[in-house]
């Protein structure tokens, strides 16, 4: 019965790969009921693959599941297989399932809300403007100027009007690709830019590294100290980011790409540099985050709290020549995730590789 259990472990934390007729074997060998909904439930937390919502294309993280995941190995090697214990698991997976969905969709809202204020208030502003426009090409027009003059002064008006509409546009486009707590590129720049970095990549036979970055134990951190203040350290977080990623960039003259991969993950596109040179970031990163105190202020600018500490677990992905485009870009997310959650169970504040 133990080998069974440690075979189911092996298998959440893929460290071994079985056939769909493998992991059918193992559930046997466990004596997990062959019930559609008991194979189901089972499936669904060992097979961590599996969306929550296609339309929203985030996947359950292993972090999420793992309570789950001990509560059935508990189930397993004391066969507790009633019908309290089935609806124990299923409750507990559809609670993760909704606040990874509610947590994204808070997202796209109030990024969807930041968009529109942005477009109102701009749209009213040049409103404005367009109004102000119309009466100095009037005033223009009934002045005492001659003919060349006049034109000359409608045509400034005019491209004075157009050069504002371009800052609109730039502003808008800007708060568009960015996250709205950190000011960090968002999940849909990430995407965006990860399919770009990588296609370039392929063609020209050059590097392309992913850093995936976790704050460790932040739902404690913001359990005890309020997600306000979890905030503020996550904007922390995001400066010591930047700073490494633009002095780094400074010295290779190529331009890396951090972002905000949702919650308390960040990813760094790290495009045209080796695997030794990206290990050097990232060692950079969890230095620079571990020996950082960080001072909590209310809204005074008073310090509340001082002297804290938090860490990051990093995984390292590389992308792998011999794949597609959509299947290079799947598999070095996939293996810079698996790598994060390799440095998660090594005890956290450290940098895992991608497994071989």
């Amino acid at each position: 019965m133990e080998s069974s259990v440690k075979l189911l472990e092996q298998l959440f934390y893929k460290k071994i790969k079985l056939s769909k007729k493998n992991t059918l074997s193992l559930f046997d060998a466990a004596r997990i009921p062959k019930d559609t909904c008991w194979r189901t439930i089972y499936k669904m937390i060992f097979d961590i693959e599996i969306k929550v919502d296609s339309n929203l294309d985030r996947e359950l993280t292993k972090p999420q599941l793992e309570p789950i995941m001990e509560k059935a190995l508990k189930y397993v090697r004391e066969g507790m297989y009633t019908e309290k214990s089935l609806l124990s698991l299923i409750k507990d997976y559809n609670a993760i399932s909704f606040s990874v969905c509610d947590s994204q969709l808070t997202d796209v809202l109030k990024e969807l809300n930041l968009l529109t204020n942005e477009f109102k208030s701009k749209n009213i502003e040049r409103h404005e403007r367009v109004k102000e426009l119309e009466s100095e090409t009037v005033k223009a027009v009934e002045s005492d100027l001659s003919v060349d003059e006049k034109i000359k002064l409608i045509k400034f008006k005019f491209k004075e009007t157009l050069t504002h509409f371009q800052k609109d546009l730039e502003r808008l486009d800007r708060i568009n690709r960015t996250d709205h707590l950190t000011g960090l590129y968002n999940r849909r720049f990430f995407d965006e830019q990860l399919k770009f970095e990588i296609s370039q990549a392929l063609k020209e036979k050059t590097w392309v590294n992913l850093l995936v970055i976790d704050v460790d134990d932040f739902k404690q951190f913001n359990d005890r100290y309020g997600h306000l203040i979890g905030d503020q350290a996550l904007k922390t977080v995001t400066k010591l980011i930047q700073d490494i990623c633009h002095e780094e960039s400074n010295k290779s003259g190529i331009v890396f790409f951090p972002a905000r991969y949702g919650g308390e993950e960040f990813a760094i596109i790290l495009p045209a540099i080796g695997k030794k040179e990206a290990w050097e970031i990232a060692e950079l990163i969890k230095a620079k985050i571990s020996n950082y105190n960080f001072v909590i202020r209310n809204k005074e600018g008073k310090i509340k709290y001082k002297n804290l500490m938090l860490t990051v677990s990093i995984g390292v992905g590389v992308l792998n020549h011999l794949e597609s485009l959509n299947t290079g870009i799947k598999t070095i997310v996939r293996e810079a995730d698996d790598a994060m959650y390799e440095a998660k169970k090594s005890g956290k504040n450290c940098i895992r590789p991608a497994l071989e």
